[in-house]
């Protein structure tokens, strides 16, 4: 049976990297996906007046995995809401997923083979800031039952990729009630799991991870401590347009690269689509193709290896010649 995939362009190099990505997947697909296209960002606004069109809604509710682009904010814009922000909010997409390892032996620090999964403040935090007489009040509300549902997730996805050990990562010296009960709910719904438990201070875990990279295997947080951390392990193997990101409900999955729209860029033919093409993997993980996911993430690997890449990252390789140098990869694995 096929399964449904939204494809959200976007904006800025959204079309371009997202052209990359939807080229591979089909390569490895086989005919066993579906793509349905939909409009977000400034280019559905220009076409129907919304940034987030209530078919694009629709068909996202619909979709097995959606693979999105990036959108260009407009933050000064009265009223103005992220649409993907808003997207990931309605489907509940309460988990980000993050992976991070070196693709070739030139690029990054080796040994690192990380796996950041936080969750997403869109779909579990209620917070709303207050402007005083003297500053700004910042009232935050988590849930129990949205902390068992990440480490619940957490637990499934460090299973299908095979992980041993998972790492609470929180601030329990400075918010003693708030993360003090994360990392206590940690320990419940995790028991008996036959992982490697601990929990460490976020700045321990951040050093640890810079001075010993193999130690770390999966890191779960809560809100900003994970966005920060996968800032810090991004650097370490070669930076975002290198990373890929996924956010993961119950059902459904957004994927996306996790660098920005880089508007300046969109006419060069040079970006670099590999965080975009790796969330195309991410979500045939999530399909459960793993096999194809695997099939993906070999090939990049490789190109790596020739050299055959974008000029961030010291090659000559166009976008497109960067993707037909991933296709041939796969094709050789073929045969």
């Amino acid at each position: 049976m096929s399964k449904n995939i939204l494809v959200l362009p976007g904006d800025g190099v959204g079309p371009e990297v997202t052209l990359s990505a939807i080229r591979i997947l089909e390569q490895v697909a086989d005919g066993r996906i579906d793509m349905k296209y939909g409009d977000i960002g400034q280019s559905a606004f220009i076409k129907t007046s919304e940034y987030l069109p209530a078919e694009t809604v629709d068909l996202a509710t619909e979709a097995d995995a959606i693979i999105a682009g990036v959108v260009i904010d407009a933050p000064s814009e009265r009223g103005y809401r992220s649409p993907i922000r808003v997207l990931k909010k309605q489907l509940n997409l309460y988990s980000v997923v993050r992976k991070f390892s070196p693709l070739c032996d030139s690029i990054g620090t080796k040994g690192v083979d990380l796996i950041v999964i936080n969750g997403n403040p869109d779909a579990l935090l209620n917070v709303v800031e207050t402007e005083c007489l003297d500053g700004v009040d910042i009232h935050k509300f988590l849930s129990i039952a949205s902390c068992r549902k990440l480490f619940r997730k957490t637990m499934q996805i460090a299973s299908l990729m095979g992980r041993s050990n998972i790492t609470c990562a929180h601030r329990k010296s400075m918010f003693p009630s708030l993360d003090g009960m994360f990392v206590d709910i940690f320990y419940k719904e995790l028991a008996g799991s036959g992982f490697v438990l601990e929990d460490m201070e976020i700045d321990t875990v951040a050093s640890e991870t810079v001075r010993d990279p193999a130690s770390m295997d999966v890191i779960v947080s809560n809100d900003i401590y994970g966005t920060v951390l996968a800032g810090l392990a991004a650097g370490m193997v070669g930076g975002s347009y290198l990373t890929p990101m996924g956010n993961i409900g119950d059902n459904s999955g957004l994927f996306e690269p996790m660098h920005g729209p880089n508007p300046k860029s969109i006419e060069s033919g040079n970006v670099n689509p590999t965080s975009a093409i790796l969330s195309g993997a991410m979500a045939l993980d999530h399909l459960g193709m793993l096999y194809e996911a695997e099939k993906i993430r070999k090939a990049v690997r490789y190109v790596y290896g020739t050299g055959m890449v974008t000029p961030d990252v010291g090659g000559t390789a166009t976008t497109k010649e960067f993707t037909d140098s991933v296709i041939d990869a796969i094709g050789k694995d073929d045969e």
